[in-house]
């Protein structure tokens, strides 16, 4: 089944290009796409917490008083739990929450992220960005051809760092190169704009799915 995207020329011309949809046939269930999504932004997470434990808090390790004859519980430094300012018992340290999903339901997440772009009409393709210094008034001028609003992901077939500096300060942009694009970033952009090259590259890849 053919579908019709937007196709902006480089002569500036707005067409209609056709994307065999069937190259990303490959239907995923929605707890798989859950799945691609959760192990995403858990890889995101910093992991930032930590406490200190009572070797780390700063202070004198001297015993507070002598063990026996003194009628009161017997305790060491000042820096066990039980006193303020003392050290947390098991203290929460930096930790990394990121998990992985295979690689075959990775693949299949991505193809059902890029299916339901092209059937919802969210896909624009470009012959070429044709931003050759960082410019970013240039390429607001090619998302106003395109009739981009609210927030889009940039996937260029190969890295360009004039590109990526002239979309990354404009709101609701992302930038992922085609070999990089995963079914999070798809899902999470409103709009897929992509060049030529990178079109034909994800239809490659799945054209044997």
């Amino acid at each position: 089944m053919g579908v019709s995207v937007p196709f902006l020329s480089k002569s500036g011309a707005l067409k209609e290009r056709a994307v065999d949809a069937e190259r990303f046939r490959r239907r995923a269930r929605k707890v798989l796409l859950k799945e691609a999504v959760i192990a995403a932004e858990a890889r995101r997470r910093v992991g930032t917490r930590a406490a200190l434990g009572r070797g780390e808090v700063a202070g004198t390790t001297k015993k507070l008083y002598a063990q026996k004859h003194t009628g009161r519980a017997r305790h060491g430094a000042a820096k066990a739990p039980q006193f303020r300012g003392g050290g947390v018992v098991h203290p929460k340290q930096p930790a990394h929450f990121g998990f992985s999903i295979p690689v075959k339901a990775r693949r299949a997440a991505l193809a059902a992220a890029l299916r339901g772009k092209l059937d919802d009409g969210e896909v624009k393709v470009v012959e070429a960005f044709g931003i050759g210094k960082p410019r970013t008034k240039d390429f607001v001028a090619l998302l106003g051809k395109l009739g981009v609003t609210g927030s889009f992901l940039v996937v260029p077939a190969q890295h360009s760092d004039a590109l990526w500096r002239s979309c990354r300060n404009v709101p609701g942009a992302a930038y992922r190169v085609v070999s990089d694009v995963n079914a999070y970033e798809v899902l999470r952009q409103g709009v897929l704009i992509l060049d030529e090259r990178a079109l034909k590259a994800l239809e490659e890849r799945f054209a044997h799915a």
